[in-house]
């Protein structure tokens, strides 16, 4: 194991740089005072794990906030400040967002069954359905299958509650990853609860307030949002979303997030998966600094490590 140790961090030494490269930021972040070479050495670990993880993909952009401070930031030629990257399956953790942000205002109950929320549903013959719970959907426990045939819809949410279920929720083996039909049944929830489309609800309720303006989210054939991918937003604002979680959603003094819907990333619920409200978990002990993350496919991350006031995003294609 010390061998292994040893062997990370040399790596880590080399594919990271060694010099403080941040540029200060606006608003809430300041740049740091320490050089990276300096930082602790289980962040270099963790980032020299995640750099085999994607050994392939290019990395466009690392940013690393510490006792909310932004401490490094350096980019990809082509890649800088104010250009939006494609976030890919981390939209569907800012949609846990969304449905945490209802939560808290009350209109949403995560121990409901999804039926209360599309009553005029056609579930014919899937009588396991009247089960589903939306807690199911934040934990792709719901049985819905990974179909994007509910985009073409004029409803998508009440589509993708409707598509024939794979499996029956909540069970043993229930997990299914899924980009299509459980994200987008979440965002129909929502904008049924809220009365607002849920680009309107996000504006209003969660970019607005963190100051994240660059964002551009990809629709369905009628103009909602996707909820499992087709995000792109700064890397900053990615950062920004990780802060906001790592402090247990409150922002600026003002609370985001209901109290202890952070811990709904942790994974009490697929333990060997990892996977808690629509955000991983990293089981990999006091090496990773007991990190839970969102993340996206080509290297997109937001990683927290609650117990080290630091939140690491890191982009690639």
């Amino acid at each position: 194991m010390k061998k292994f140790i040893a062997i990370a961090l040399c790596t880590a030494m080399l594919v990271l740089p060694l010099g403080l490269s941040a540029s200060a930021a606006d608003g809430e972040f300041a740049p740091g005072d320490k050089p990276w070479f300096i930082q602790p050495w289980w962040l270099k670990v963790q980032y020299a794990m995640k750099s085999w993880m994607q050994m392939g993909f290019k990395e466009d952009s690392m940013l690393i906030l510490h006792d909310d401070k932004l401490v490094y930031e350096q980019y990809a030629a082509g890649q800088g400040v104010d250009v939006p990257h494609i976030a890919m399956s981390v939209t569907k953790s800012v949609v846990a967002a969304l449905v945490g942000i209802a939560v808290g205002e009350g209109l949403i109950d995560v121990q409901e069954k999804v039926t209360k929320y599309y009553p005029t549903a056609d579930i014919a013959g899937q009588d396991s359905k009247k089960d589903m719970t939306v807690e199911h959907l934040l934990t792709m426990r719901s049985g819905l299958p990974d179909s994007q045939a509910c985009f073409k819809a004029v409803d998508p949410g009440l589509a993708a509650f409707e598509t024939p279920q794979a499996k029956k929720p909540g069970g043993l083996f229930s997990f299914t990853y899924n980009s299509g039909a459980g994200p987008q049944c979440l965002i129909g929830i929502v904008e049924r609860v809220t009365e607002m489309g849920l680009r309107e609800y996000a504006d209003l309720m969660l970019f607005g307030p963190l100051g994240i303006t660059g964002v551009e989210w990809e629709t369905t054939d009628h103009g909602t949002p996707i909820g499992g991918f087709g995000l792109s937003m700064t890397s900053r604002d990615m950062l920004r979303l990780g802060q906001l979680y790592l402090n247990d959603g409150v922002w600026n003094g003002r609370r985001i997030l209901p109290a202890g819907w952070a811990k709904s990333t942790q994974p009490g619920f697929n333990t060997i998966l990892s996977y808690g409200y629509l955000f991983w978990g990293n089981g990999w002990g006091p090496l990773m600094g007991g990190s839970y993350e969102a993340r996206g496919f080509f290297g997109q991350f937001i990683t927290v490590y609650p117990d080290k006031g630091v939140v690491v995003v890191r982009t690639g294609s």
